[in-house]
């Protein structure tokens, strides 16, 4: 979570490439222990680009006490962060099955006191909320290119089948949930343009899913015929020149 943040925040700042590395080790405390017996209990120290890092994770605190204290009546009207979000319900899908409760804090040198967030059962009604769908549109076809394959959806509970990601022309990624049955036709379309046709379901914050029915090859476009048979249709009603001069680009 604090190196997804972090990366957005160093674009935010005009790093080109950002990285999120900010050094983050376990560190043993007295006797040499990384890990108190009870509850599970770790330090983990910033040890690199600390002014970024540090200002990651009071992102994170900051998103985790919100979620909590909004106990499933989320303000929609917010911009969440949507990677943030994500990554936030695959620990709260391990909290629930396991029935833990985490507790994240930061505290520099020099503080008063740590920066506190507390998650449990509160915070993970308030994911829900944020990933209930709000509308579904049947007969959707999209265009992209299939750009990932994975046995299931880090941000789905459950949903049969395996999943894909389809990132459109315009950088626009939906997931895309197949059929069990629909392997062997899938496998060989990784990494080319496709067509997938399906049930498009949309969320407040999780990216956009396709159920596919179907997908194929993207066919080959011949933009200058098709061009040509616009014109065609306008002939009757456009002047030589007019046509003239939209062919030409003017």
């Amino acid at each position: 979570m604090v190196v997804g943040v972090g990366k957005k925040i160093q674009r935010q700042r005009g790093v080109a490439f950002p990285d999120g590395d900010f050094g983050l080790e376990i560190v043993a405390g007295t006797g040499g222990r990384a890990v108190r017996p009870g509850s599970v209990w770790s330090p983990v120290a910033i040890t690199a680009n600390s002014e970024v890092g540090v200002l990651a994770a009071q992102e994170v605190i900051r998103t985790l006490d919100q979620l909590e204290r909004e106990e499933g009546v989320v303000d929609f009207s917010q911009q969440w962060d949507r990677d943030l979000i994500r990554r936030v319900s695959r620990v709260a899908r391990i909290q629930k099955r396991d029935k833990l409760e985490l507790e994240v804090s930061i505290q520099r040198p020099g503080d008063p006191g740590p920066m506190v967030a507390t998650f449990g059962a509160a915070g993970i009604a308030s994911i829900h909320a944020l990933q209930t769908p709000t509308f579904e549109v049947d007969g959707l076809s999209i265009y992209g290119k299939l750009v990932e394959l994975l046995d299931r959806d880090p941000a789905e509970e459950g949903g049969k089948g395996f999943w894909g990601e389809l990132r459109r022309d315009n950088g626009e990624s939906w997931r895309v949930q197949f059929r069990p049955a629909d392997v062997d036709k899938v496998t060989p379309l990784f990494r080319k343009q496709v067509l997938v046709s399906g049930t498009g379901v949309y969320y407040r914050v999780a990216s956009p899913k396709i159920v596919a029915d179907s997908i194929s090859v993207d066919s080959e476009r011949d933009y200058e015929s098709a061009f040509e048979e616009m014109l065609g249709n306008y002939r009757d009603v456009m002047s030589a020149d007019a046509l003239q001069r939209l062919r030409e680009g003017e």
